[in-house]
């Protein structure tokens, strides 16, 4: 669930206590999670009932009171980064089976820790207009993925003519025998707000967590690096309607690599999220709800396109036509 639509944080239960309390252990897990994620909550049941927490002042969990509501659709606006990095990788990793298995998580460490230093500088941008981090965030708002973004870019003095130059050596061996190849990072995210007065500066973190936790490290641990040609390929971002929020997957241009690649991923979390639908059958649907399901399997049917498991989706939602004659 993305940030800003429900609650993120830890569930747990003490089923044999007749007392729900909140141990050492999860007020660590707490304040762990708090770091990522602002407003991370702890729900604990007993069985019977049921306690909220968060951390407080002097990293300190206390107990909350909780209100359901039926909220409106709320809305999100579009963030977007899209660099060339220009890496120098040492031969002696490339050449390395061992060191060649943990390449990719060398890739998004380097990476990460580049990203994570010039944070602060980086720049935000509105059509080509330099947009200010206190500016209002309602202007921006919408419901559509494919809405324009601001874009956070890195600034010019941090760059060469080629782009952003990195350099990742093997530990404790020394050389200038270097391979050099070219990333493109290429990301586009939703972040979501239920309250429009907000400015873009309080979405600093939210911000920097779905962009390099929730995106890249995904991207570059799926990556496929081309040592002939010198160039580290990213999956692309697809996004999925899913009843008016937008799930990500990623799948290649290239349907070889997505078959090797991502392919028995991506068929799970299509499978479970086809197999949602059949909990609708003995609803009465109105024509908002007819309306995101046949949105949602339209996106799930353009996706499955792109791998080789698209005959089996297609027989799955068949399926659903005698409980849906709307399809």
């Amino acid at each position: 669930m993305p940030q800003g639509i429900g609650p993120i944080g830890i569930y747990h239960s003490h089923p044999f206590s007749s007392k729900i309390f909140h141990s050492h252990t999860d007020d660590s897990t707490l304040i762990s999670l708090s770091k990522q994620f602002s407003n991370s909550t702890s729900i604990v049941t007993n069985g019977k009932e049921i306690n909220y927490y968060r951390i407080g002042k002097n990293e300190k969990a206390k107990e909350i009171s909780a209100e359901f509501s039926s909220p409106k659709m709320i809305k999100f606006f579009n963030i977007s980064f899209n660099e060339v990095f220009q890496l120098k990788i040492d031969n002696n990793i490339l050449k390395s089976k061992e060191d060649r298995k943990q390449l990719n998580v060398k890739l998004f460490n380097i990476l990460s820790t580049y990203l994570d230093k010039i944070w602060d500088e980086l720049e935000y941008f509105d059509y080509g207009k330099s947009v200010v981090k206190n500016t209002n965030i309602k202007p921006y708002l919408t419901r559509n993925i494919s809405s324009k973004s601001i874009r956070i870019r890195i600034p010019e003095r941090f760059k060469e003519i080629s782009g952003v130059k990195l350099q990742l050596n093997k530990e404790r061996e020394g050389n200038n025998n270097y391979s050099q190849f070219k990333l493109k990072v290429k990301v586009k995210i939703p972040i979501y707000s239920a309250n429009e007065s907000e400015t873009l500066s309080n979405f600093n973190n939210m911000i920097k967590t779905e962009l390099l936790s929730n995106n890249i490290i995904q991207k570059i641990y799926n990556c496929v690096i081309d040592d002939t040609k010198g160039r580290i390929i990213l999956p692309d971002d697809r996004y999925l309607n899913f009843f008016g929020y937008f799930i990500r997957l990623s799948s290649y241009n290239q349907q070889i690599l997505n078959r090797n690649k991502l392919s028995s991923k991506n068929f799970q979390i299509i499978m479970k999220l086809v197999s949602l639908f059949e909990n609708f059958k003995k609803m009465k649907l109105n024509y908002t709800m007819k309306r995101h399901l046949l949105l949602s399997i339209s996106d799930i049917k353009k996706f499955s396109k792109k791998f080789e498991w698209e005959d089996s989706i297609n027989k799955e939602i068949n399926k659903l036509k005698k409980y849906f004659n709307f399809i």
